[in-house]
């Protein structure tokens, strides 16, 4: 049976006590939700990703002042800079970070106006701009920098994060000059230095004493105004050193669903959703949204991440048949056609080719009957539905959260994945879950298969790499002590065609152990009204670019 097939049925029945989804192709039955309507959608419709669909900027004359409506999925969160528990975006408005990512990677001068990396590579010291205060009227100095790295360089939470553990201490030279020194030449830091969180800068006036933070007080072009549950408010930060916004206020509002949300936008409640940490758009919702009309607008953008299975080497995945069985039994083509609408592309790299050092593709190709021979030949024999080795049934764990796991439609997406192993006789227990107990098992090893996206621009490559791969990662795709070297050789090579060369024979070393499973790589949605001008999908998913958008 192919795959769109599955799409446009439910093989799933759920038991009511363990939490899990048990796959039984002996009771096949029609369903008549989403996934028939899908597939439907599919015979009648083509999608193309037009030029009225760009993520450039709209036309129109701005006006000064004025209050932007934007949509959040859920609370923002507290909004210390040095946690993990706040929105990306919101916290970009507020804060600022030494270095900026730019368009294509550019690395641009952001609170620090100029970089120089010792010629060990040992040291970078950094030319603070002038004249910048946080959004209390604290200076931002040196001492400021200073303050803001000991908050969270070399603490457990932060063990993860490579720069965590390279930076081995910063010198406040003058008011505005600050020195990182390093353990180690690591040619990443720089990037990451960019990135949301922890490296962005909060008031040392907005914490205690005791370091405790007490309000998300920044430099950045926005100041806090508020905080709740059902949304937040930044206004204009009128001191603000670069440029300035021409909006008077943001006001986010928090609604969980999706299509409330779509809806919230067409009826002029709200200006602007879209992103992966804002208001995500699914690839249904982007369809009807392309069409125009209600005096919105559809933007997409280059996809920026890989949305790929990853598989734990302590259980059935263990076996590298299996992996590779799980490879070929996939039509990922017809995933991502039922599932995207046409909102992504086949993936054939751990990253998409817009990341540096993504290295080259490689080849997943769909063929029932290799997964079937592989299986065979490593002695799984098939009696019914379901394969068994030494009397043990073959069945996966297949661990699914539906916002943990880059999967826009994460149960339809689950669903369709395991009709297609079914069908070659691998078990699968879906065992669907809230993003605490997805996490939690996945720190306790109790999943066997799962979804993963790489994290983006500007992680990629280096962030995602060892969150990926490393052993302890945090977030596992098939993570080995065997990866720990090449991860390194990669993150600390100083020469570019030595990084390059080092990526891939990561990548190799990933493909001959059929680690992973690229799926797609997803593009960028975001739509906004009519009355929205000066918008474009911003650089990272990351970041709140609103400095130039205005009202008409």
């Amino acid at each position: 049976m192919s795959q769109a097939r599955h799409l446009a049925q439910t093989y799933a029945r759920r038991r009511p006590h363990d939490g899990m989804i048990h796959v039984n192709p002996s009771r096949r039955r029609p369903r008549a939700g989403r996934f028939r309507s899908l597939a439907a959608g599919l015979a009648a419709l083509t999608f193309t990703l037009t030029a009225c669909q760009s993520g450039e900027p709209q036309a129109g004359t701005p006006k000064a002042g004025g209050t932007l409506r934007i949509g959040l999925a859920s609370e923002s969160g507290a909004l210390d800079p040095h946690t993990f528990s706040a929105n990306f975006l919101v916290l970009d408005g507020i804060f600022d970070a030494l270095v900026g990512y730019g368009p294509d990677g550019k690395l641009q001068p952001e609170l620090a106006e100029s970089w120089t990396v010792a010629q060990d590579g040992k040291s970078v010291e950094f030319d603070l701009r002038d004249g910048v205060t946080f959004h209390d009227g604290t200076p931002f100095d040196a001492e400021a920098v200073k303050w803001n790295f000991d908050r969270w360089i070399g603490k457990k939470d932060f063990s993860f994060f490579r720069a965590s553990k390279v930076i081995t201490g910063v010198e406040a030279i003058d008011p505005d000059t600050v020195k990182l020194n390093l353990s180690e030449p690591y040619d990443p830091l720089l990037q990451e230095l960019s990135i949301s969180r922890p490296v962005r800068f909060l008031s040392p006036a907005s914490a205690g004493a005791d370091g405790k933070f007490s309000a998300p007080v920044g430099t950045g072009p926005w100041k806090f105004v508020s905080n709740t549950a059902t949304g937040a408010v930044l206004q204009r930060n009128d001191a603000y050193w670069g440029e300035k916004p021409l909006l008077d206020r943001l006001e986010f509002k928090v609604i969980p669903d999706s299509q409330s949300r779509l809806a919230a936008l067409r009826n002029g409640e709200l200006d602007v959703i879209g992103g992966s940490y804002l208001a995500p758009i699914t690839p249904v919702e982007a369809t009807s949204l392309s069409k125009g009309g209600a005096g919105t607008r559809l933007l997409t953008g280059e996809p920026d991440v890989t949305v790929m299975l990853g598989f734990n080497p302590k259980g059935p995945a263990g076996d590298k048949a299996v992996r590779e069985a799980v490879a070929k039994a996939l039509d990922r083509k017809a995933l991502i056609e039922a599932l995207y609408l046409g909102y992504g592309e086949p993936a054939s790299r751990f990253f998409p080719p817009t990341v540096p050092d993504s290295g080259a593709d490689q080849t997943f190709t769909f063929d029932k009957a290799a997964a079937e021979a592989a299986l065979d030949a490593a002695g799984y024999t098939r009696s019914g539905d379901t394969r068994s080795k030494d009397g043990k049934p073959l069945r996966l764990r297949f661990l699914v959260s539906a916002n943990a796991n880059g999967m826009q439609d994460a149960r339809g997406s689950a669903e369709a994945v395991a009709g297609a192993l079914e069908d070659v006789g691998i078990g699968t227990d879906i065992v669907f879950v809230d993003d605490t107990a997805y996490y939690d098992d996945k720190a306790a090893g109790k999943w066997d298969i799962a979804f993963f996206e790489t994290y983006g621009a500007p992680y990629d490559p280096s962030s995602t790499a060892v969150a990926f791969l490393a052993e302890g990662a945090e977030s596992p795709v098939f993570a080995t002590g065997a990866y720990d070297r090449l991860v390194d050789a990669a993150l600390f090579a100083r020469e570019p065609e030595d990084r390059k060369a080092k990526y891939q024979a990561l990548y190799d070393a990933l493909y001959a152990d059929a680690g992973y499973v690229p799926i797609a790589y997803r593009t960028r949605l975001w739509a906004v009204r009519d009355t929205v001008t000066g918008f474009a999908i911003p650089t990272t998913e990351y970041d709140l670019e609103l400095n130039g958008v205005g009202l008409r």
